[in-house]
């Protein structure tokens, strides 16, 4: 049996704030910690979870505090592997986060295999072992590797682990029935962190809920999107997933649900079979859910079947107003069926987000403006701006990398562009216009829809 110690780094934003709001903030679980530690348990190994994001927020920002419960938790742990997942922008956390727990084990006497997983350490494994003290990077989907790794004494004959040694890169092996893996144990952290009633991800009413997914990877192929660094398409049934939900519902008494995959309607008839099982269980009755859709997967007949299934908000990646821009994202949707999706939805009072992204490669005025119509003529209810970032895991990424735009050795780097919105434009518009552009977005998304409107939207969603 293996000890086991995985970290989710710290948000560097929380660094020495005290006051948190968590009834208007948005944050995400370790979900993939979550999945690791519980098929390693499941296996019979002793695991686990730091979560250093949850306890900086906690410990009111102070850094050095939350270092050093770190320690001791690795003190007292003793693990034989210490596992990070994380993304770019955690690049500097992480680093520094290894360094402290290389100086701890030295000190308490104990050489425990240090491994690297997440996007990052997939897209860049070379740079994760040189740079922030890794033994090994893990390369993909890890929840069946994690269980060899943690038996094995030859490391590097698991498929997916990639070391200073490594002459060529291996995707780790895919777990092919989905339905076979344990759900998430939220118990294993602070879950009431995470599900701390909240405005931000429903905005209409406190939610108090958790994440799940539908499935892995994408069927789409957006050149902006990171989504498809590590996975292919699978999916759970129906019955696991609304097994899960009531499971979630009575071991951590949430009431809502939010669904992270890219598109819950990747699958239509998943969906389709999940929202009649909602109803046939009266599960839609105890806990409600929400997700992200593209606007080419619905249908008024789609819309009526979630609502009734106990699905209250939709996400929109609209992105864009401007067909042109559409096309150089690979989004494979049209302007028309952006229209359509928000004109259902506000025919139906159905609350939903739509997304959009200013500055993308190719860009230019004219088509920030097409956007800027686009939100006028549909006014939906809640708006996000988001300035474009090539995030690594991307197809945009691996072009700007090859071009030399990105410089993969400067560890500033990763800030840049390890998350959506940077102080860079990769549009075709001068510098200073695209910011004022940006500004008018923020002020229109700001005020498209009167405040007096969002009372009949949430009297058709709550009454």
């Amino acid at each position: 049996m293996a000890k086991v110690l995985l970290v989710q780094p710290w948000i560097y934003q929380d660094e020495f704030v005290k006051d948190h709001d968590l009834a208007h903030e948005w944050r995400n679980g370790p979900y993939s910690l979550l999945l690791l530690a519980s098929q390693l348990r499941k296996n019979g190994h002793q695991v686990l979870i730091i979560d250093m994001s949850r306890n900086l927020v906690v410990l009111n920002g102070e850094l050095e505090a939350c270092l050093a419960k770190f320690s001791d938790s690795i003190s007292n742990f003793k693990p034989d592997i210490i596992g990070f997942g994380f993304f770019s922008v955690h690049y500097l956390e992480v680093k520094k986060a290894v360094e402290v727990a290389r100086r701890i084990c030295a000190k308490i006497g104990i050489k425990p295999l240090f491994i690297a997983g997440g996007i990052h350490a997939s897209v860049e494994p070379k740079g994760t072992i040189k740079d922030l003290g890794f033994d090994y990077a893990f390369v993909g989907e890890a929840d069946l590797g994690i269980v060899q790794l943690a038996e094995s004494s030859n490391f590097e004959t698991v498929p997916g682990v990639f070391g200073q040694e490594s002459s060529s890169i291996v995707k780790g092996e895919e777990v092919k029935f989905l339905d076979s893996l344990p759900f998430p144990d939220w118990s294993m952290i602070d879950f009431n962190f995470y599900a701390y009633p909240s405005f931000a991800k429903l905005k209409l009413k406190k939610s108090k809920s958790l994440d799940m997914i539908m499935g892995r990877g994408c069927s789409y192929k957006c050149a902006f999107c990171a989504y498809n660094a590590l996975s292919s398409i699978r999916f759970y049934s129906a019955g696991y997933l609304v097994e899960q939900i009531d499971y979630m519902k009575r071991e951590f008494d949430i009431d809502g649900i939010y669904f992270t995959d890219s598109s819950i309607g990747n699958n239509r008839r998943l969906l389709r079979e999940f929202c009649e099982l909602m109803l046939r269980r009266d599960t839609s009755s105890r806990v409600e859910w929400y997700g992200n859709l593209r606007p080419n997967q619905v249908n008024e007949e789609v819309l009526k079947l979630m609502w009734s299934a106990g699905c209250r908000f939709l996400f929109y990646g609209f992105e864009s107003g401007s067909q042109r821009v559409l096309d150089l994202m690979n989004k494979y949707q049209t302007i028309e069926d952006n229209y359509i999706a928000a004109e259902l939805h506000n025919k139906l009072k159905f609350p939903y987000h739509a997304s959009m992204i200013l500055g993308y490669p190719g860009e230019r005025e004219e088509d920030i403006l097409h956007t800027f119509e686009f939100l006028l003529k549909t006014k939906p209810p809640f708006i996000g701006i988001n300035c474009y970032v090539p995030l690594p895991g991307s197809p945009d990424y691996d072009v700007m990398k090859a071009k030399g735009i990105i410089d993969a050795t400067n560890h500033e780097e990763w800030r840049l562009i390890g998350q959506v919105n940077s102080s860079r434009v990769y549009a075709d518009i001068p510098q200073e216009r695209y910011r004022e552009l940006v500004v008018q977005a923020t002020q229109l998304a700001n005020k498209t829809i009167p405040a007096d409107v969002y009372p009949e939207w949430k009297e058709k969603a709550y009454t």
